[in-house]
Formats: C-alpha cells, structure tokens, sequence
C-alpha cells in the first residue's frame, strides 16, 4: 500500500518566515482579559437562560389563563 502525499503549499522558507511573522506579532495572553471574555459568556449565558425560564413561565400561565383545565402534563 501507497501512502498518499499532499502536495506542500509553501516552501519551507515561505513557512518559516510566516509562522515567525506571526509569532512575534502576536499579542502575549492575558489571563485579566481571558477571564473577562470568559465572564462576559457565562453572563450572557445567564441572561439567556433566565429569559427562556421566563418565557416558558408565561407560556404556561397564558394557557393556565385561557384554559383552566390546562395541566402542565404534556398528554
């Protein structure tokens, strides 16, 4: 059995100096900003939640209002 070769897209030298253009262009981590961007998402996370809790709960009080025979059993 062959194995099958994917052609090279760059040159090693087109690669090299690519991935040290990148390295040392690119901004250091940082842990404030990361645990901010984190933070952001568990908020949205959140409030996302919280509004669909509230959505269901008035979904369930407008068909307990139209119909009192209304039961949350879905049969």
């Amino acid at each position: 059995m062959y194995a099958t070769q994917t052609p090279n897209l760059l040159s090693d030298a087109l690669e090299r100096a690519y991935s040290q253009s990148y390295f040392y262009n690119a901004q250091p981590l940082s842990l404030t900003k990361i645990a901010q961007q984190l933070g952001r998402a568990v908020t949205r996370a959140a409030v996302a939640t919280g509004r669909f809790m509230a959505a269901a709960i008035n979904a369930q009080a407008e068909a307990r209002a139209r119909d009192m025979r209304y039961t949350r059993a879905p049969w």
